[in-house]
């Protein structure tokens, strides 16, 4: 069902008491008013979380009865029952619907003037998020187990760190093979051309030689001016939905390599070009990053790895060794 077909169908199932206002109306109309912003998988994600939790807590409540034991109650129901697959929610999945609730309380806050009582709630211990990123000998192996008309999708993503949505949304007006550059100024999401992430994914990047490269192995493929970059045998532009569920799978059985999702390839760019010397600032702007902060903590401790390289120190001892033998 489309959110559009949802927030109706949530809406006609809202009933408001004479001069009162419902909690589930104020919600519905929060979405209506936050939603144009969105991007329509934020769009989705969030009207998922309204109907399956927040509308139904919020039931028969004025806007002013959901208070700070309401929220406690609720996060403490969240963490006992189960969710839909019949499994125990986890904490990351607890934490973006009560990121969620919060968001909505704060802007009651600011209309109505109650205090968020999501305020200093303190958010359910997680564990940080898997990155597995491919070595340089895995990703060629992974190139080769591709289909030809994916080969040069699959190694553009690897080593520039583009996002699905990005690659897949990329036109060939965007791309300069004279200059070396390719611009990111749109992704495609859900069939739809939109916006990339946010203002700093909205870069140049200029491209390296392996890039060049299979860019001109791409134009030999599909190159037409207006025309996408990256399709399928069909001519489509790529879903990410279905390249997600049926090629990538069969790719990293054909190579041998664990499984993993597509924005791994992001990861492996990041880590290939951080263990290879590249200063984080650079890798930052092609990444699309607003800083260095995350690409630091996500990635530094796999930079390592990524060419076979040893975590003993040695390689800081032989440089120390070498400016006080040159002194």
């Amino acid at each position: 069902m489309s959110t559009v077909l949802q927030f109706n169908a949530a809406r006609s199932q809202v009933q408001c008491s004479p001069g009162k206002v419902a909690l589930t109306a104020f919600a519905l109309d929060w979405f209506e008013a936050m939603a144009v912003a969105w991007r329509p998988t934020t769009q989705d994600a969030v009207m998922v979380i309204l109907r399956a939790h927040l509308l139904p807590a919020f039931e028969g409540r004025q806007v002013d009865e959901f208070g700070r034991c309401d929220v406690l109650q609720f996060r403490t129901a969240l963490a006992r029952s189960c969710g839909p697959s019949g499994m125990a929610r986890s904490p990351r999945r607890i934490n973006r619907i009560l990121d969620v609730l919060g968001q909505l309380l704060a802007e009651r806050e600011r209309q109505i003037g109650i205090p968020n009582p999501c305020r200093d709630l303190r958010r359910l211990p997680q564990r940080r998020s898997v990155v597995r990123p491919f070595s340089l000998p895995e990703l060629r192996r992974l190139v080769n187990a591709a289909p030809d008309h994916l080969r040069d999708y699959v190694l553009v993503r690897g080593l520039t760190g583009l996002r699905s949505g990005e690659a897949n949304g990329l036109i060939w007006d965007q791309v300069d093979l004279e200059a070396g550059t390719l611009t990111i100024s749109a992704a495609r999401v859900r069939g739809c051309q939109v916006l990339p992430k946010n203002e700093y994914s909205e870069r140049q990047l200029l491209l390296t030689p392996s890039v060049a490269d299979a860019m001109a192995r791409q134009w030999r493929r599909t190159g037409e001016a207006g025309g996408f970059v990256f399709r399928t045998r069909r001519g489509r532009p790529i879903d990410t939905c279905n390249f997600a569920r049926r090629d990538w799978p069969r790719m990293l059985a054909r190579a041998g390599l664990a499984d993993r999702s597509p924005e791994h390839l992001r990861h492996t760019a990041a880590s290939l070009m951080l263990a290879a010397g590249e200063a984080a600032p650079y890798v930052a702007a092609v990444l699309g990053h607003a800083d260095c902060r995350m690409l630091l903590s996500t990635y530094a401790r796999l930079v390592p790895d990524a060419f076979g390289q040893k975590r003993d120190g040695a390689a800081f001892e032989a440089a120390v060794r070498h400016i006080q033998e040159t002194a």
